[in-house]
């Protein structure tokens, strides 16, 4: 539990830190007091949230070849699968930023953009899409120092972003009076401090130099797909339900969407712990899977879940009492102030559910069985959301939108942890011969 507690904690400052830098960009723009400016950063959050899930899939995939490697003691096939990670997520992050950046007005609308909101979205967009290979190298180096031992310097790594974004976030929304287009800015800067910093732990710190090799790379790109691939399409799932949560609460007016764009921005702060520890976990399954102790495994599952359940109601009660003060902070009001109140009564149950799908991805990514994540991410994106949401809806207005989501992750919580257990206890019984731990 230790263990599981410590890189959690490390992963988890470095990881709300970087959250901490949108969370930056919302508090400064309600000083400029214009709803559409912030129901615009709900709407871009809906489109960013596609490009972040690339990026949060590439550094699973990084984590999980290294830790394996570095596991094995194979110290030189782990240092050319860091480089060969890091060559394949730019290359792929840069087409995909490329893509979108071409397409973003359509897309802005498809998720019930319209007027004034959509103009400032799509400015936001502009400037921060051809920053997601910087994204991706951030993420990618912060997941490459925790596979490597080193928490304390991802964390590092990851608040130099946000004492990037509090110091620049003043100087270009006010100073230079560039608005929205000014926290666009402060945030590409925030990413490349962090990418910058976690290269330089990597080669300067821990010399994990390796020279590229074009037919190695060919190699490991086998092994980097079949992780990063899933990992993918997992983590697309989720931005695929937000956004299907986005065009439902667009449909109730701007206040509702400032609210909700509030509520998507605080949250993830809030409960990034337990985003951070399906992260901090995946090489912890790695390295006892390929040490061949299942006992471990199985108690790593235990820790996390009950981690998760501390966490969450301790979190949920702070969340719940500091309302009213965060309504003020930032500028809520009248029906956009409500749901962010219905939030704060049901945001404990609604995250606890969805930290034990975290969780159990996390052990299905690293134990041989990326397709059950995904299987079951995109259940939980589609059948675990759309319905539930159109019943809420129905019944609760506005604030159903979240009531849905949250009976969704409760019944898709609990199965995928139940699949979990099975799938540990399935490979705990197979000889040992019939394993497969590559």
């Amino acid at each position: 539990m230790r263990h599981v507690v410590t890189l959690t904690i490390t992963s988890s400052i470095g990881l709300v830190s970087l959250f901490a830098v949108d969370l930056i960009d919302l508090y400064f723009l309600t000083l400029l007091e214009n709803q559409a400016i912030i129901a615009a950063l709900g709407f871009a959050a809906g489109i960013m949230f596609f490009n972040m899930s690339f990026s949060i899939g590439l550094s699973i995939a990084m984590s999980a070849t290294v830790a394996k490697a570095i596991g094995a003691k194979e110290n030189n096939q782990a240092r050319g699968l860091a480089l060969n990670n890091f060559i394949f997520s730019v290359s792929f992050t840069s087409v995909v930023a490329a893509i979108t950046w071409l397409f973003k007005t359509p897309l802005l609308a498809l998720i019930g953009a319209s007027g004034e909101a959509l103009l400032y979205a799509d400015q936001y967009l502009a400037i921060i899409l051809p920053s997601l290979p910087f994204l991706a190298i951030a993420m990618s180096g912060s997941a490459l120092l925790r596979a490597m031992g080193s928490p304390k310097l991802s964390m590092l790594a990851m608040l130099s972003g946000s004492a990037v974004n509090v110091i620049l976030d003043p100087i270009f929304i006010f100073g230079l009076d560039m608005g929205i287009e000014g926290a666009a800015i402060a945030s590409v800067f925030a990413r490349l401090a962090v990418g910058s910093m976690a290269l330089y732990f990597i080669y300067a710190k821990h010399d994990f130099y390796c020279a590229f090799n074009f037919s190695i790379f060919l190699q490991h790109l086998r092994n980097i797909l079949t992780i990063a691939i899933p990992a993918m399409a997992t983590q697309l799932a989720t931005p695929f339900a937000n956004a299907y949560m986005t065009y439902e609460i667009a449909k109730f007016g701007e206040s509702y969407m400032a609210g909700w764009s509030v509520t998507g921005r605080i949250t993830p702060g809030v409960f990034g712990v337990i985003f951070a520890l399906s992260a901090a976990v995946g090489p912890i399954y790695a390295q006892n899977y390929g040490a061949k102790d299942f006992s471990r495994v199985r108690k790593t599952l235990y820790d996390s879940c009950l981690f998760v359940t501390c966490y969450c109601v301790v979190a949920a009660v702070i969340f719940y009492l500091s309302i009213d003060a965060l309504i003020i902070w930032f500028g809520a009001s009248d029906d956009g102030a409500a749901f962010m109140r219905f939030v704060a009564i049901w945001i404990g149950p609604a995250f606890s559910f969805y930290g034990f799908l975290f969780v159990a991805n996390a052990a299905f990514n690293n134990l041989g069985y990326p397709l059950v994540s995904t299987a079951f991410n995109f259940a939980k994106a589609t059948v675990g959301t759309v319905p539930f949401v159109m019943i809420g809806v129905s019944y609760m207005g506005a604030d159903g939108v979240f009531m849905g989501n949250t009976l969704g992750n409760l019944v898709f919580g609990i199965a995928a942890l139940s699949c979990c257990f099975y799938i540990i206890n399935k490979l705990d019984q197979q000889p040992i011969g019939a394993r497969n731990y590559g």
